[in-house]
């Protein structure tokens, strides 16, 4: 095993950030090996597909793997959004050029993989039919090129793309990956970001006066102002910020849920988004529905906890119903399971309430919110069984004291 690997993931261990178990240490072997191969200017390396339940450190492992790489090696790592973000805008500059010829994908694949052999993917999933038919070729480019892939999932190949639209046109793809990935299952069903020993604070309200109290600490200022974010292709994003307390040059953003999630937003804006806020504070959230609008606010706030997550923001939510209920029309036995399990405190002190839901002190499984499906079936809303559960999972660690902290290794 690679020495350096191996001292990161010792590092955290002893550290009380991350729990050694054996899946995670067999694993280690598997990116450590896969390490030592990429340092060597060959062709036909196998890369790695890892999926399994939420919370079991696919994430972190992924980090660390990158981050000990040999300087020599070419990486780059980032979230499946954010990569098909990029994929969109190079195809947008291809087909706007003046000398603009067929199907620029597979070029864009090739100039991808030399200008990062190893792409190292968080979240592989696909719910949209124009990325699930651009896949193939795009990815027929990358691997004519000597370009390897590992990529972190919460469902198996043959899972993506369940229920999708002419999926039959994306199924060569899932063979391609199968065939350049080694699949591997991460075992274990106990979500480490909701270890009831890590020191936590609160992150989901629903006391407004406790909410803003949050807000107060986390400011330097009383009064917000506005800010224009830009967004890719020319696009800008107005929102109110305050100066951050602890990180004075990344600002803590406040919204309302109807701004941020029920306007048409996207992956793209929340990026942006998040490379400006150290925090995001979001209120006037309520009770999910059934009928599509809702869905379409759901599929948002997730991929707003997801962005966020991958940056390190932290989000605070002020909701007019508990967590336990926030999803409860969407996903009955998402709710089922968080009221099985979440403790909700009937007695608070300075900084909550009575009605103020808390995600700490649990030993929660998002195992459990697997079996979650949502009314109207479709690739997206099969893969929302999923999201949903890791989105609470991804919340919970947004209220570790420790969240945001950078390990003191290389990172790129």
């Amino acid at each position: 095993m690679s020495t350096s690997l191996l001292k990161a993931y010792r590092r955290l261990v002893d550290s009380g950030r991350l729990q050694s178990n054996p899946n995670q240490a067999a694993l280690l072997e598997s990116l450590a090996a896969l390490q030592s191969q990429l340092a060597r200017p060959s062709h036909g390396v196998e890369g790695l597909y890892i999926y399994g339940s939420v919370g079991t450190g696919k994430s972190r492992l992924a980090d660390l793997f990158t981050a000990t790489l040999p300087d020599a090696v070419t990486r780059r790592r980032t979230h499946f959004h954010e990569f098909m973000l990029d994929v969109h805008r190079r195809l947008h500059h291809a087909r706007n050029a003046s000398d603009f010829v067929g199907d620029p994908l597979v070029r864009i694949g090739q100039e991808m993989a030399r200008e990062s052999r190893l792409l190292c993917f968080d979240e592989f999933q696909v719910s949209d039919i124009a990325d699930a038919m651009i896949l193939k070729r795009l990815f027929g480019g990358i691997w004519s090129a000597g370009g390897v892939l590992v990529s972190t999932s919460n469902r198996h190949p043959d899972q993506l793309f369940e229920n999708g639209l002419n999926r039959a046109l994306f199924l060569p793809f899932v063979e391609d990956l199968k065939r350049k990935c080694r699949v591997w299952k991460l075992g274990g069903e106990e979500d480490y970001r909701l270890s009831p020993t890590a020191e936590r604070e609160d992150v989901y309200f629903t006391d407004k006066p406790a909410f803003e109290a949050s807000l107060a600490k986390a400011t330097t200022q009383t009064l917000p102002t506005l800010v224009t974010v830009p967004v890719m292709m020319s696009r800008v994003l107005q929102v109110m910020a305050y100066e951050g307390r602890d990180s004075p040059r990344r600002a803590v953003v406040c919204g309302t849920f109807e701004e941020l999630c029920e306007r048409n937003l996207g992956a793209a804006d929340y990026h942006a988004l998040c490379n400006t806020a150290n925090s995001l504070y979001i209120s006037g959230i309520r009770q999910f529905g059934r009928n599509q609008t809702d869905l379409d606010y759901v599929r948002r706030f997730v991929t707003l906890i997801d962005v966020a997550y991958e940056r390190k923001t932290k989000v605070v939510c002020l909701a007019e119903c508990p967590l336990t209920e926030l999803f409860s029309n969407v996903a009955p036995a998402v709710a089922s399971e968080l009221r099985r399990t979440l403790s909700v405190r009937k007695e608070g002190g300075s900084s909550s309430s009575m009605n103020s839901t808390f995600i700490g002190d649990t030993e929660w499984s998002a195992t459990g919110l697997q079996s979650a499906s949502l009314a109207t079936g479709g690739a997206g809303e099969t893969d929302a069984r999923f999201a949903i559960g890791r989105a609470i999972s991804r919340l919970a660690e947004m209220g570790r004291k420790d969240y945001g902290f950078v390990d003191p290794i290389h990172r790129n």
